[in-house]
């Protein structure tokens, strides 16, 4: 079975069949698929006279007790100071949030839910998830699970801070590697960059420094984070790290906290 993309990679390999396309399968069907998602949830919400943003703005909200600094419901939602600001605007105009000034920041706000917002995010909460259980009907539950696990393992990439505490190393995830390694003229190579290593920490006493790049644990390629903590809960005492120094590789067998 064949989709739109696979037309695009078609395209790609014609044109330029020297190059690996095959990143466009995976990156090009999450824009894809996120675009179908985004139409059928804008319409879900307009029904009842609401967006996605609001939406996110009630069930966050709900999550936080029903009132927040706005500075935490910034984080909540990920947004920058300026971003959630607007994004509040609309559920103030209709009822559904009050923001007021915080006595303990004199700048900041306090968002708290109104009785009406409470009710409409209590009726559309359950029909949303129904909504969205219909997107997934192409999926099982068992790949389901799955396709969680791999987009989990993809975002902690992104949006996580990597200090493994048994190693005692800060550490950038394998997309940031790879393009610090192009910027310096090293071998691309997949892999966890060392940015910190603290003083008398196992990773240090081991002779692993700062710019090595940890390519292996245990003898199993490392393209995460994510592996290497498994790695790190598999192992007892001690762990094999195969790592590249600039363009040496290297073996360390680290001594774990």
């Amino acid at each position: 079975m064949r989709d739109s993309v696979d037309k695009v990679i078609d395209g790609w390999r014609e044109l330029r069949p020297d190059l690996d396309a095959s990143p466009i399968g995976v990156v090009a069907r999450l824009r894809r698929v996120r675009s179908h998602f985004d139409q059928e949830l804008d319409a879900f919400f307009a029904e009842d006279g609401l967006t996605l943003a609001d939406f996110e703005v009630l069930t966050t909200l709900t999550r936080l007790g029903g009132a927040s600094s706005q500075r935490r419901l910034m984080d909540a939602l990920g947004l920058t100071s300026g971003t959630v600001s607007v994004r509040i605007d609309r559920p103030v105009a209709a009822g559904l949030v009050t923001r007021e000034p915080d006595p303990q920041d004199g700048r900041g706000a306090i968002v708290t839910l109104t009785p009406l917002g409470q009710a409409r995010f209590d009726e559309a909460g359950p029909a949303h998830l129904a909504n969205e259980e219909r997107l997934l009907a192409a999926l099982d539950h068992g790949e389901r699970a799955q396709l969680a696990d791999l987009l989990r393992k993809l975002l902690l990439s992104f949006e996580s801070a990597h200090q493994p505490a048994r190693l005692g190393v800060g550490l950038a995830p394998s997309h940031v590697a790879r393009r610090m390694r192009r910027a310096v003229g090293l071998p691309d190579r997949p892999g966890l960059l060392i940015q910190v290593v603290e003083r008398d920490s196992p990773a240090a006493l081991a002779g692993l420094r700062e710019g090595d790049l940890l390519v292996a644990a245990s003898g199993r390629e490392l393209h995460s984070v994510a592996q290497l903590q498994i790695a790190l809960t598999r192992a007892k005492r001690t762990l094999t790290l195969d790592a590249v120094r600039g363009a040496k590789e290297l073996r360390a067998t680290v001594r774990l906290r």
